[in-house]
């Protein structure tokens, strides 16, 4: 990669604040390593000049100015020069999973109108020829973007594809919240395997890089032990991270050690169990900090000073983050909505907008309490069963399958019926020793819960498979090959 780089704003060039940010810093720091690992290393310079020659190459591709443009790259100077490149260019980023199958990003990027793709097959490119722009042939729509810069993918119930659009200022609002509540300063040294992509990993490892100049450490292989390794080596000083990792370490006979410059681990993406936190402190003699957080408005909460997931919260709203909870008539005493408002809530849903994301408050789908300034989550309102024309709430069906001996995690879901048009209640266990069986788990559930809130389908693994973004994989748990049981009540 060339060294040479470009100390103003060009006259075509788009201009915002993390574009600005960006320039500032490389006219500061243009030779300071901005991404590396074990046997690779790229500037802020080197990046500056890639992001610019593929900025070039989108102006003249024949795309409407302020497009949405798609950015499929993985980890590492690609992703970073790209996200620039398309900004520069005067087009909005929709940040796509690399990992996923090329027709799951066509899907994307149609119900969304992209109008084209920005994609590199490594992280590492050698020129900007590796920096793809690639024609879409089955676009239906082509979105104009006006200001809005990012387009995070988020999860629905509904398993269409929907993202969060945001403009420049309210994303880097996110970004400084994030510095603050957590004490990052310029000189960390990011340990980065959740993908840039993310909403997590963009706003924490992307943007700590572009904004504040901070460096990030990538594993030089997969697996669990080169981040560690990487870490070690480079001095990684913070480690974003989700739970399956973290209980992964824990259940190896001898758990590896975390890099010693490692000052801050954070986990987030779904819920950490509190005996895992608590293990893990026991085993590395630090806390393991939770954050949580939605891709419609980034930070909520964050565990500043340690130990939140054992007391069963979330932690403290993030600075600048205003929370309230909002009751409804079926919530117990102190229990409700969890809405947020804050200056990085997103602008609105695509493909359709939605009230519950508008006017800087967000409504999630969580309800919660707070309790000495802290946010106990409680369930999801969208998850709930229904069995037979009564409602059950998964939450309270895993929180007593967790009590079992021998479950180490356990998800609830509502699967349908086949030739019926009702839901029953499928439990996957995770039992890593393999010592449960379908009918230990049965036994468990018909002493402790109503006959309607037992599990007709109870399917015990190894582990619960997760999506590249450590979030269940909910696809997986409905799969159709899994077995269904007789009726519970013993009428099968």
């Amino acid at each position: 990669m060339s060294n040479s780089h470009g100390g103003s704003a060009r006259a075509d060039e788009r201009s915002d604040c993390i574009v600005d940010a960006f320039r500032r810093l490389v006219e500061r720091r243009a030779s300071d390593v901005a991404v590396v690992s074990p046997v690779r290393r790229a500037t802020f310079g080197e990046i500056d000049a890639l992001s610019r020659a593929a900025a070039a190459r989108l102006r003249a591709a024949p795309i409407e100015a302020t497009s949405l443009v798609g950015l499929a790259a993985p980890n590492g100077p690609a992703f970073l020069a790209g996200f620039l490149a398309i900004r520069r260019a005067g087009h909005a980023a929709l940040l796509l999973d690399h990992a996923a199958p090329r027709d799951d990003q066509q899907r994307v990027v149609d119900v969304l109108g992209a109008s084209c793709v920005l994609d590199c097959d490594h992280g590492w490119p050698s020129s900007v020829g590796d920096l793809r722009v690639s024609a879409l042939d089955r676009v239906s729509i082509a979105r104009s973007m006006g200001d809005l810069a990012v387009v995070k993918l988020t999860s629905g119930s509904t398993g269409v594809p929907r993202g969060v659009a945001m403009d420049a200022e309210t994303q880097l609002a996110d970004a400084v919240a994030f510095a603050s509540s957590m004490r990052l300063v310029a000189g960390d040294r990011f340990l980065t395997t959740i993908p840039l992509s993310h909403a997590y990993g963009f706003t924490i490892l992307a943007l700590s890089a572009l904004v504040r100049g901070s460096t990030l450490v990538l594993p030089g292989d997969w697996g669990p032990f080169p981040p560690l390794h990487a870490g070690e080596e480079l001095g990684a000083t913070v480690f974003p991270t989700v739970p399956a990792y973290v209980q992964g370490l824990l259940k190896m006979s001898r758990p590896p050690a975390l890099p010693s410059r490692l000052r801050l681990v954070v986990s987030a993406g779904a819920t950490l169990p509190s005996p895992v936190a608590s293990r893990f402190r026991r085993t590395y003699r630090q806390d393991v900090h939770v954050l949580y957080g939605a891709s419609e408005c980034g930070g909520i909460c964050y565990d500043r000073e340690g130990g939140a997931a054992e007391r069963g919260t979330v932690g403290a709203p993030l600075d600048g983050v205003r929370l309230s909870i909002e009751p409804r008539s079926e919530d117990r005493d102190g229990e409700g909505i969890v809405v947020v408002e804050s200056p990085a809530v997103g602008s609105t849903y695509l493909p359709e907008p939605d009230p519950r994301l508008e006017q800087g408050r967000f409504e999630t789908s969580d309800t919660g309490v707070l309790a000495g300034g802290e946010l106990a989550l409680r369930r999801r309102v969208d998850r709930v069963i229904n069995v037979r024309g009564r409602k059950v709430d998964p939450s309270e069906v895993e929180g007593v399958l967790a009590g079992l001996g021998g479950v180490d995690e356990v998800v609830v879901i509502g699967v349908a019926t086949p030739g019926r048009d009702e839901e029953i209640v499928r439990a996957v266990v995770a039992c890593s020793t393999g010592r449960l069986a379908h009918e230990d788990v049965l036994a468990w559930c018909r002493t402790r819960l109503a006959e309607h809130k037992v599990p007709r389908s109870i399917v015990i693994v190894d582990a619960i498979p997760r999506t590249s973004r450590g979030k269940v994989d909910r696809a997986a748990l409905l799969d159709a090959d899994l077995p269904y049981l007789a009726d519970p009540a013993g009428r099968g």
